[in-house]
């Protein structure tokens, strides 16, 4: 049973991509998925037995139960809300189960929050945007900067629509006040006019040591899906973010976190600066791209957790360029960019987020499943 992986969150990219990393080398998972029943997850020849649940809280006791006489039951959580589920219940679970977290300084809810995001940020060097946290009913003042971005503080505790890009105080005192839906608390941020952003997955190993194989340069997005990335460039690093690979590594060593991670950056155009903007302490949505460029960085998680050795890879040396395929389709759906525009990006594409030629299914299901979804079947 210890070969046996859990996943732990949602029917999403993230958990797909767990299971198809794991898969592709051989390890068995057991996904626990929050949904009525899984409709992208299921669709992969590498899915193993599925267990939906109502809420992150209600699996605790069924892993308890079900793995009471297992020792070290890998757990990994696809998103913010089942890592921290986790930690929660971390005193219960720790003697069976095993997963990644903060070993030294502080929480995962502790930097889960934008704001000490931020502050950690600055510690270890990296150019921050104008940013203040805010809260509904708060006085807004004249001189936040302008145009700006307003995102929830905690990212599982909000949602995209509550996502701005705004350029009136008047209209920024609105939305704070009397539009947000998912939150009470948020960052206005510093607009960085941006011409690409970087993705820079992961995995903090058990003894103190980062890797960060490649970089994923994104250089499109769907402005009407809460700027999510569209075309994406994975490349070897370069020296551009060089500097700030080893700024995250200090980072990372810093508090001691173990396990899969991705920091996120946008380039300014106007000043030519690389700029922070969130850590995310679990597997990426986008990791199946790293995956595609050579490196399998769940694999490798599960092999450090577990202790085995860690494979070797030999990551891409070219840019591949890559589209995630669904949100690229969306663009062209609600008019965000042009039929010719869209034919353009798919020229000397190397391939897809959800597209492997060995696990095919997934790809035509999300698109199946968006279909079914709008027609309300």
């Amino acid at each position: 049973m210890n070969n046996k992986v859990i996943i732990f969150g949602d029917d999403c990219v993230n958990s797909l991509g767990l299971v198809q990393s794991l898969g592709r080398e051989g390890v068995e998972t057991i996904a626990v998925l929050k949904c009525r029943r899984s409709t992208l997850v299921k669709a992969s020849k590498y899915a193993g037995e599925i267990i939906c649940i109502a809420d992150y809280s209600e699996a605790i006791d069924m892993l308890l139960s079900r793995f009471q006489k297992e020792n070290n039951v890998l757990i990994i959580p696809s998103g913010d809300g089942p890592a921290l589920t986790l930690e929660k219940y971390k005193d219960c679970l720790s003697k069976n189960f095993i997963f990644e977290g903060i070993i030294k300084k502080g929480t995962l809810s502790h930097y889960m929050r934008k704001d000490n995001q931020i502050a950690l940020a600055k510690k270890h060097g990296f150019n921050i945007p104008v940013s203040i946290k805010i809260k509904r009913g708060d006085i807004i003042a004249d001189n936040i900067p302008l145009p700006c971005i307003i995102k929830p503080l905690i990212s599982c505790e909000g949602d995209k629509r509550d996502i701005r890009i705004l350029d009136k105080i008047e209209d920024v005192r609105n939305h704070i006040n009397h539009n947000l839906q998912f939150t009470e608390e948020v960052i206005i941020q510093q607009f960085i006019e941006k011409d690409y952003e970087y993705d820079m997955m992961g995995c903090s190993y058990t003894n103190g040591e980062v890797y960060i194989p490649l970089s994923d340069r994104m250089v499109k997005f769907n402005h009407k899906l809460a700027e999510t990335s569209t075309v994406s460039y994975i490349e070897p690093l370069d020296p551009e973010i060089q500097l700030e690979v080893d700024n995250i590594e200090r980072l990372m060593k810093d508090i001691g976190f173990v396990g899969l991670f991705s920091v996120e950056f946008m380039h300014n155009k106007k000043d030519n600066k690389i700029y922070f903007t969130e850590i995310n302490f679990r597997n990426d949505g986008e990791n199946s791209f790293i995956v595609h460029g050579g490196v399998n960085l769940p694999y490798l998680h599960y092999c450090d957790m577990m202790g085995h050795p860690l494979k070797e890879y030999n990551p891409i040396k070219e840019s591949k360029k890559y589209i995630w395929e669904g949100v690229h389709f969306s663009g062209l759906i609600q008019g965000d960019e042009s039929f010719i525009d869209w034919i353009k990006d798919l020229c000397g594409c190397d391939g897809f987020l959800y597209y492997f030629k060995d696990d095919r299914k997934p790809f035509f299901a999300q698109f199946y499943n968006k279909i079914k979804s709008k027609l309300h079947l």
